[in-house]
């Protein structure tokens, strides 16, 4: 007899424990006697004179009902162990099947007419598989896409693994096969002729199928023994940490899947030009994984706007990329690539879901940009050099005079200049050399001659430039509060040089130094490095919230941390999906967890805890991966250097369930309790 029940044995016990506890004290309590009314006093006497209560009898009746409510509850919780008949025999299988959900299953070609998928043919195969087991056989369903997640729990109830089986869908990722044969081999260890069955169309990375310890590893050899003097092959190649150890488990291979034939989009990126951020350059790449020569017809849109439509013929394995260059912004920043199937031979192929890509093409319109200085022409000059900024200026009396002036300006530059009044949100605003109470940062002193010791690499207005030989006469020295969201982006030895913080929705950045300029005493050569320009370009970026040239889209299936621009407190964000569907994921140091399911565009938003937005992003995520876009089916399978068997035909076992049974004879034992009862025959 085996038991299989969801409770484990300690829970159980625990159960069992404080139940019979419970029905124990509810006996120890002491009767009460019955009520008496009686005439006159001579009956009284009668009363006081009886002693059934001490009675043996009596008590042994009481005996009798507390046997019998504890009998009920050892039923009832011996049945909830599911104990079974037969399902010790020696042909008993532990199974664990495998059914590959990845992206390369949803191919259209599980039958000759290609109206069934490699998954629908799949499950059809899977649940063929557990009809055919014994009754003493058990099996769990494991689902193998991006992740491994066990559908059910081991059982022999085949009607509702099946259930289980039909609900299975294909994700838009690739197939993490050494996570699922490691769950696999975790769920088998010390159950009975454990046996592995993977259903699959065999699209794995080589890199995967070579993770797999088939030996029983000796753990007296030396895994830093070369392996040709190694006494055990295996121990030699424990050295992979990665490596699954399935030494004492059967694994089986069930193919699917017909057609090889597939074009697919592997690459879709877009990248934003230095000089001109109103631009872009779009790279799509694409490959035939077919052996016969394809047609397609490959078209670029924003939006609903065409960029470009152009016929494309790939001969076998062959691949090829497109960059268009100097695509204007839009309103519409949502960017797809599409290929299109023709009429004619090697027009169409079986996999539909790499015939389309997407990548975010940011809406950027020219920043305007107020410089409230006395003609600094090295400021002036550097922003004039960039087509996307509408420089402005005006003297520091004209703005103290009417802060108004810079309203509907995206940043306002403030040279040598600390006004009483700043701009209102959302223009964002940099400091050179802020002085005074008004400072948005506090000023804890002043410093002479000091020299940049360190930089925030990760910050990205930091990016790609070098300050360690600059010169500076004087600096002011900030007191960064950190729970103010403040930060220090380059620091004199210990003391903060530059520094920058989010204001709500904006964002402000600050250079304790000068620049120069007639008749000022501060002075600085940084102007004369190539680090100024940078310094301004990526400064605009940040503050317009452009963090990177190359607008990359994630692949599905893996996980990336994904930076949100300027926020500070948030442990979580909420995530919306290409199908609406909502999740959460963890915020760790102004990044996000991102892992896309599914194709396509994503919007993640990062809250306060009472509701309050701190930051939205857009998100784009393909397939890109040439593994499932190659969807030629392996027949065979070679993992860890053996070739995988299809499985045998499972051998007759029986099994009994016995938990009907006893329920049906705790009901009995109820109604005996009750009966006996209400007699009063044992109370």
């Amino acid at each position: 007899m085996s038991f299989l029940g969801p409770i484990a044995l300690s829970t159980w016990l625990i159960i069992a424990g404080a139940a019979a506890a419970l029905a124990v004290s509810a006996y120890i309590i002491k009767m009460r006697r019955r009520r008496f009314e009686v005439p006159f006093a001579r009956l009284w006497k009668r009363v006081l004179e009886q002693k059934d209560a001490n009675a043996l009898w009596k008590q042994l009746k009481r005996l009798v009902s507390l046997l019998l409510i504890l009998l009920i509850l050892g039923v009832i919780l011996f049945a909830a162990l599911d104990p079974t008949l037969g399902a010790v025999s020696r042909e008993s299988r532990s199974v664990v099947v495998l059914i590959d959900a990845s992206a390369s299953m949803k191919a259209m070609d599980g039958n000759e007419s290609g109206t069934q998928s490699r998954l629908d043919i799949a499950k059809e195969r899977t649940k063929a598989l557990i009809d055919s087991m014994g009754g003493g056989d058990l099996a769990l369903v494991v689902k193998v896409d991006g992740q491994a997640t066990p559908m059910s729990r081991f059982s022999s109830d085949a009607p509702m693994l099946n259930k289980i089986i039909d609900g299975i869908t294909a994700s838009d990722t690739p197939a993490d096969l050494t996570r699922a044969l490691g769950a696999a081999a975790d769920a088998l260890r010390d159950r009975p002729n454990p046996l592995i069955i993977l259903v699959s169309d065999g699209a794995f990375p080589e890199q995967q199928l070579g993770l797999v310890n088939w030996a029983t590893i000796d753990r007296s050899v030396d895994p830093s023994t070369p392996a040709p003097a190694a006494k055990n092959q295996a121990a030699w190649n424990a050295k992979n940490l990665a490596a699954v150890d399935l030494s004492n488990v059967d694994v089986r291979y069930i193919p699917v899947g017909r057609r090889s034939d597939n074009v697919g989009i592997i690459a879709f990126n877009v990248r934003r030009y230095i000089a001109n951020k109103a631009a872009y350059e779009v790279y799509v790449e694409i490959q035939n994984f077919g052996t016969e020569p394809a047609k397609r017809k490959l078209k670029i849109s924003n939006g609903s706007n065409p960029v470009d439509t152009q016929m494309l013929e790939l001969a076998p394995g062959q691949r090829i990329h497109k960059i268009y260059a100097r695509l204007p912004a839009s309103d519409d920043n949502k960017l797809r690539a599409m290929l299109q199937h023709v009429e004619g031979d090697g027009g169409s192929d079986a996999f539909p879901l790499d015939d389309e890509a997407y990548a975010l093409l940011p809406a950027r319109k020219k920043q305007k940009v107020a410089m409230i200085t006395e003609d600094n022409l090295f400021l002036e000059g550097a922003l004039l050099v960039y087509d996307n900024v509408d420089p402005i200026k005006y003297s520091p009396a004209e703005y103290d005079a009417k802060p108004s002036i810079v309203d509907g300006v995206d940043v306002v530059i403030f040279d040598e200049h600390t006004p009483t009044v700043l701009p209102p949100p959302p223009a964002s605003l940099l400091f050179f050399h802020p002085q005074g109470e008004h400072s948005p940062f506090k000023i804890a002193g002043e410093t002479q001659n000091p020299r940049v010791t360190e930089v925030d690499e990760g910050h990205p207005v930091m990016r790609w430039v070098t300050m360690s030989d600059v010169y500076m006469d004087k600096s002011s020295v900030f007191a960064v509060d950190a729970k103010k969201g403040e930060s220090t982006l380059a620091y004199g030895v210990r003391q903060s040089l530059v520094v920058a913080k989010r204001d709500g929705k904006r964002k402000m950045l600050a250079f304790g130094f000068s620049l120069p300029s007639t008749g000022r005493d501060g002075a600085t050569d940084l102007p004369m490095r190539v680090a100024f320009p940078m310094l301004l370009v990526n400064t605009l970026d940040w503050f317009a919230g452009d963090t990177t040239d190359l607008l990359t889209t994630y692949s599905t299936g893996q996980r990336q941390r994904v930076p949100l621009d300027g926020v500070v407190g948030a442990t979580e964000a909420e995530v919306k999906g290409p199908d609406g569907k909502l999740t959460r994921t963890p915020v760790l140091d102004g990044l996000a967890t991102f892992y896309a399911a599914k194709v396509g565009y994503y919007d993640l938003t990062a809250k306060t805890e009472d509701g309050k937005t701190l930051a939205q992003i857009e998100l784009a995520a393909n397939l890109s991966s040439t593994t499932e876009s190659d969807i030629a089916p392996s027949t065979e399978l070679t993992l860890g250097g053996k070739k995988l068997e299809a499985p045998e035909a499972f051998k007759i076992t029986r099994s009994q369930k016995l938990w009907i049974y006893l329920i049906l004879f705790a009901m009995a034992l109820i109604i005996v309790e009750w009966v006996t009862y209400h007699r009063r025959i044992t109370v």
